[in-house]
């Protein structure tokens, strides 16, 4: 970038226009642009550095405590209850309840229906028409009514007495016995015993590893060409500094910008 720069400037300062004599006045000369000093470029080692990554695997382990546990037995006793029996002749008796029936009587009635008549007098008369079109109606004549006698008869319901015997039935009890064999039980205690398992545990160390795959980061170094240039006066170049392979930074007014 410094030697595309100072090239410029170079040519710039080449093709610059030259004025002579202007306007026949004299012929004085006019003074003389200095040339470009030239750029003096040479190539220095630098030491760059790098990270690459190292895949690694291996096993990492811990020490864990985990219970370890087995089966013991104990012996275990214990009074158990048990039924002891005998036969024994046993005099049982019951109550039992004989039926004992007697006659007793009760009135009932038997329904039967009667017929009854009554005498009754209505008047029979003699009826004319009176009244004109529709409202025309019988209405009996005055003096020929005469009362005549009817029989009413109809049918009486009615209730006769009579009495019935019925049987009356009572329970009366009676005790009866019998000799039976019968089981006389009583309860002793009988110890048992028993080997009873049991779990007994203990915390013992064990190697609890997994697998851990990592990359770790390695920095690397490798020396390159570096082309260094100056701009002819000399500010540049450092000999001592050319010669143990570093890098001459420049600072301030002539640091080189990178855009």
């Amino acid at each position: 970038m410094k030697l595309i720069i100072f090239f410029g400037l170079f040519l710039y300062g080449q093709s610059a226009p030259q004025y002579g004599n202007i306007g026949g006045s004299g012929g004085q000369t006019q003074p003389q642009r200095a040339p470009a000093p030239e750029v003096s470029c040479r190539t220095e080692y630098t030491t760059i550095w790098d990270t690459e990554y190292i895949e690694t695997e291996k096993q990492e382990c811990n020490t864990i405590y985990v219970n370890s546990c087995s089966t013991q037995y104990k012996k275990k006793c214990a009074n158990v209850p048990r039924q002891e029996c005998t036969t024994v002749q046993d005099r049982q008796c019951s109550t039992v309840y004989n039926e004992v029936c007697v006659d007793q009587y009760r009135t009932e009635y038997d329904s039967y229906t009667e017929t009854e008549c009554s005498t009754e007098y209505k008047d029979d008369c003699e009826f004319q028409w009176e009244g004109e079109g529709n409202a025309k109606v019988w209405v009996p004549i005055p003096g020929t009514c005469k009362s005549n006698p009817y029989e009413k008869c109809q049918d009486v319901p009615k209730q006769k007495e009579r009495q019935v015997a019925y049987p009356v039935c009572n329970k009366v009890p009676e005790q009866k016995c019998v000799v039976v064999p019968k089981q006389e039980c009583r309860t002793v205690q009988e110890q048992k015993c028993s080997n009873e398992p049991y779990q007994k545990c203990d915390k013992v160390p064990k190697q609890d590893c997994q697998s851990v795959h990592k990359k770790i980061p390695n920095r690397i170094s490798r020396r390159v060409p570096k082309k260094v240039c100056d701009d002819g006066s000399g500010s540049g170049y450092n000999p001592e500094a050319a010669g143990s392979g570093s890098i001459a930074v420049r600072s301030g007014s002539d640091a080189i910008k990178f855009e």
